[in-house]
């Protein structure tokens, strides 16, 4: 399965929404909205390949890039087919 890797590319790192995710995990869904973008495409099968994959532990050429990306990391969002997860303190959290 192809996910969708999104990053905070628009918005301040300073902001209150913005450290509250990268912090807790906890992102709220306007900002996501409003300051994500699509960064990358991972091959794997099931988000915790896309999270190894991320930080190095995988195959690089199971990664497709489109803009620059750090690793995937808390307050970072995944997105498969159907739905959109942020990665939190401890796994992921369903957030749409």
């Amino acid at each position: 399965m192809i996910y969708k890797v999104l990053q905070n590319t628009k918005g301040n790192p300073l902001d209150k929404p913005n450290l509250d995710a990268i912090t807790f995990g906890q992102l709220d869904v306007d900002y996501y909205l409003e300051n994500y973008e699509i960064v990358a495409d991972i091959e794997a099968d099931n988000l915790e390949e896309v999270f190894a994959i991320g930080n190095n532990m995988g195959d690089e050429a199971k990664i497709t890039r489109y803009a620059k990306m750090h690793s995937v990391s808390v307050g970072d969002v995944i997105r498969d087919d159907e739905n959109v997860f942020v990665v939190a303190m401890f796994g992921f959290e369903k957030i749409l």
